[in-house]
């Protein structure tokens, strides 16, 4: 038998704690938009050492994802 795989993805909270693990990356920007909803804090979700997307709070409880891959609007 092979050994279980620990989860790739984690959300880490504004200390840089990780809250807690997940095997995809869809359930972790779920439960990260839910956390800085709820906290209203910035969370990131991070691939091992690499944080992949943000969770930044928008509003009074609602919260929008931040992959990082959209260009910067040169005004």
């Amino acid at each position: 038998m092979t050994k279980a795989k620990k989860p790739r993805f984690g959300i880490c909270d504004a200390k840089g704690t990780i809250v807690s693990r997940f095997h995809t990356q869809f359930m972790a920007s779920q439960s990260a938009l839910s956390w800085a909803a709820q906290k209203g804090q910035s969370v990131a979700i991070r691939r091992g050492r690499i944080i992949v997307a943000w969770a930044r709070p928008f509003g009074p409880g609602e919260a929008r994802l931040d992959e990082g891959h959209t260009p910067e609007l040169a005004l």
